[in-house]
């Protein structure tokens, strides 16, 4: 990790907080993280071979892709050394058909020892990047059929531009760091200066401002009855990206 880098010390803090958004049942304060492994889980189903996770917390995404027995390789990377010990705790004790290979970095000072990878995992990392330069980092690492999983929160909705209204004096002083918010023009103009296409883009999350925190029953409530309505409008978007 970079010598005060704000993000890796801001996430050394988080490892046991983020293992409970996976571990415990479904619950109105972890629906979204839970929704977003399974949205994954689908968009990934038709990718094989070299999988690359680029800020892969405690792992437990890339875990349940290399469950099953897809992949023959994995590399994992956070810039956070708590967090990337986690995952490798977490992987190493239950992979054991692929090969895996860590790194403590971030992704733009990634230099990967074989450059192409079949599926590339970026879940909410441009949000504590701010740089939409990332997809011309990422294409450089995609084979000819390769593919992408990229999740960020969209202003286009309501509850991101009243959170971000809310929160963002707040969140500099408790991360250290501004987060970056992005529209889904912002996305789809990166891609396509980076060369790449967007194949297919899932929405979820009602998106309520604090709902998972002040009104976690009723907030999961809400987001189970209406997953139809999120997966049109969700504050969420999370997209499969292919080279042009």
């Amino acid at each position: 990790m970079k010598e005060n880098d704000p993000v890796g010390t801001y996430f050394d803090k988080l490892p046991e907080t983020h293992k409970r958004q996976f571990e415990e049942r479904a619950s109105g304060a972890n629906f979204n993280f839970q929704q977003r492994m399974k949205v994954a889980y689908e968009l990934g189903d038709a990718s094989s071979g070299r999988l690359l996770d680029c800020a892969a917390g405690t792992g437990e995404i890339i875990c349940g892709l290399l469950k099953s027995g897809r992949f023959n390789h994995a590399t994992v990377v956070d810039v956070s050394p708590a967090m990337l010990q986690t995952a490798k705790d977490l992987l190493t004790s239950q992979i054991k058909n692929a090969e895996l290979e860590f790194v403590q970095s971030d992704v733009f000072n990634f230099k990967p020892s074989d450059s192409r990878f079949d599926l590339l995992l970026c879940l909410g990392l441009i949000a504590h990047t701010g740089r939409l330069d990332i997809y011309c980092c990422l294409k450089s690492m995609l084979p000819p059929g390769g593919r992408i999983i990229l999740q960020t929160t969209l202003t286009d909705h309501l509850g991101t531009r009243m959170l971000r209204a809310l929160t963002s004096r707040r969140e500099l002083s408790k991360c250290g760091y501004r987060i970056s918010w992005f529209s889904e023009r912002d996305i789809t103009v990166a891609c396509r200066n980076a060369g790449l296409q967007i194949l297919e883009t899932r929405r979820t999350s009602l998106g309520i401002p604090f709902g998972d925190r002040l009104w976690p029953w009723a907030n999961f409530q809400l987001e189970r009855r209406l997953q139809k309505w999120a997966s049109r409008h969700g504050a969420d978007a999370i997209y499969l990206l292919a080279a042009k």
